[in-house]
């Protein structure tokens, strides 16, 4: 039951962190942190079925995340070199 609560508690915080925090590098931490509890509680089901492929496709996803993470602060980089800023209000009329 402690786990269920860790993994609600990290969800939520990173829906709160994604919704209030308005610069790109705290979103996709957000979105991050939300990918990891989403894990955490497959990992958590999957001992809990005593079944392995849970946990083999939650390391999938977490190969798959540092992926992403490398591309988004690639992305947040080249936009801050670009324009001085990381604010999202900036980015919204942003054409290719």
């Amino acid at each position: 039951m402690f786990t269920i609560s860790v993994v609600i508690v990290l969800f939520f915080l990173g829906i709160i962190t994604f919704i209030f925090r308005r610069t790109l590098l705290h979103m996709l931490m957000g979105v991050e942190l939300m990918l990891n509890a989403v894990n955490l509680n497959l990992i958590y089901f999957s001992r809990l079925h005593q079944n392995l492929e849970g946990q083999i496709l939650s390391l999938m996803i977490f190969v798959v995340a540092a992926c992403e993470v490398a591309v988004g602060i690639a992305i947040i980089v080249r936009l801050f070199k670009r324009t001085g800023t990381l604010g999202v209000e900036t980015y919204t009329e942003e054409r290719g």
